[in-house]
C-alpha cells in the first residue's frame, strides 16, 4: 500500500540511493531491511510512533543491538526518502530521531603506539609481519590488504580496488614497504598468504588480536593501522587531500578524524618557523583613523 513502510522499503531499495552504495553496505541493508519488511511492512508510516520504533528496537536487540542500532538509523533514512515521494505534510517529523541507541560495544580503532609496532614486528611470524607492513605504508582496511595481488604491484605502486567505496586508486610504495616487498618469495597470487594460500580479512584480523595479545597488547586491531597511516601522513606536512588520495576515503572530514591524532607539537613549530619566515610583524587591528589599537 503506498505510504506503508513494506512500500518505503520497495521504493528505496529501487532508488540510486541504496544502489549507489558499496556493495558490503547493500548486503547489510537488505538483510535488516527485508526484516523490517516481512514484520512491520504492512503499517503506515504516518501511524509510526517512537514507542513503535522503540518495540521494533528492543526486538531486534534481543539478537544483536547493533543491528538494532542500523535498524533505527534505517528507518530514519526510509523517513527522509518518503517525504521527498510523499511530502513533509504526509508524515511530519521523524518518530526514530527521538529513539535512544542500545549498542555501547562500539570503539574507536586505537592508533599502534610507535614502540608496538616495533615490537610486534620483532616477535610476530613473518606473515603477520607483512600484513602490518602493508597496513601501515597503504594505510588500507583488511578487506583491501586481503586481496592485494603480487600482480597489483609494479615495484612502484600498488593498485587498489576498494572494496567499500569501490574506488581504484594507486598509492606509491614507500620505500619500506618496497623493500619488504622484494625480499618475499610469491608463493601466491595474493601478497599476504596463509597456510593454505589466501587468507579472509576475519581470520587476518584475528591472528592479529591473537599475537596482540600474546604481547599483553589488547586494545589494538589491524584497522588502527589505517589512522597510523594517516597520522604520518599528516606529521609529515601533507594536506587532507594528499592523506585522502592515499586512505581513499571520500569524505575529507573522515580523513581529519583519523589523523587528529596527529604530533601539534610538530605543526606547531612549523607554524611559527614559517611566520617567522614571512617578516611580518603581528596583525594588529586600527580604528578608523588608521592607528592601531
Amino acid at each position: 500500500m503506498p505510504g506503508s513502510l513494506a512500500w518505503a522499503i520497495e521504493r528505496f531499495m529501487a532508488s540510486p540511493l541504496y544502489g549507489e552504495r558499496a556493495e558490503s553496505t547493500r548486503r547489510n541493508y537488505r538483510r535488516i531491511l527485508d526484516h523490517l519488511r516481512d514484520k512491520w511492512g504492512a503499517g503506515l508510516l504516518r501511524d509510526l510512533q517512537p514507542r513503535h520504533i522503540r518495540q521494533i528496537r528492543n526486538e531486534i536487540a534481543e539478537k544483536s543491538t547493533a543491528t538494532a542500532d542500523i535498524a533505527v538509523g534505517l528507518i530514519s533514512i526510509l523517513w527522509d526518502f518518503a517525504i521527498e515521494q510523499l511530502g513533509q505534510d504526509k508524515l511530519g517529523a521523524d518518530p526514530a530521531s527521538t529513539v535512544k541507541r542500545q549498542h555501547e560495544g562500539k570503539h574507536e580503532h586505537e592508533p599502534w603506539p610507535a614502540e608496538l609496532i616495533e615490537r610486534f614486528l620483532m616477535q610476530a611470524r613473518p606473515t603477520l609481519r607483512r600484513a602490518v607492513k602493508l597496513a601501515l605504508y597503504t594505510g588500507q582496511r583488511r578487506s583491501d590488504l586481503v586481496k592485494m595481488k603480487w600482480s597489483d604491484f609494479d615495484g612502484e605502486l600498488i593498485q587498489v580496488r576498494q572494496q567499500k567505496t569501490g574506488a581504484l586508486i594507486s598509492i606509491p610504495c614507500h620505500k619500506e614497504l618496497r623493500a619488504e616487498l622484494e625480499s618475499i618469495p610469491r608463493i601466491a597470487d595474493t601478497i599476504l598468504v596463509g597456510e593454505r594460500g589466501g587468507i579472509s580479512s576475519i581470520t587476518l584480523a584475528a591472528a592479529v588480536r591473537a599475537q596482540l595479545h600474546k604481547m599483553g597488547a589488547d586494545g589494538y586491531s589491524i584497522h588502527g593501522l589505517r589512522k597510523n597511516a594517516a597520522v604520518a601522513l599528516a606529521d609529515a606536512g601533507c594536506s587532507t587531500m594528499e592523506i585522502a588520495a592515499i586512505t581513499g576515503h571520500t569524505t575529507l572530514a573522515m580523513v581529519e578524524h583519523y589523523s587528529k591524532r596527529r604530533d601539534q607539537g610538530i605543526h606547531a613549530r612549523s607554524a611559527i618557523e614559517k611566520w617567522e619566515k614571512s617578516g611580518k610583524p603581528e596583525n594588529r587591528r586600527r580604528n578608523q583613523s588608521g592607528k592601531p589599537y
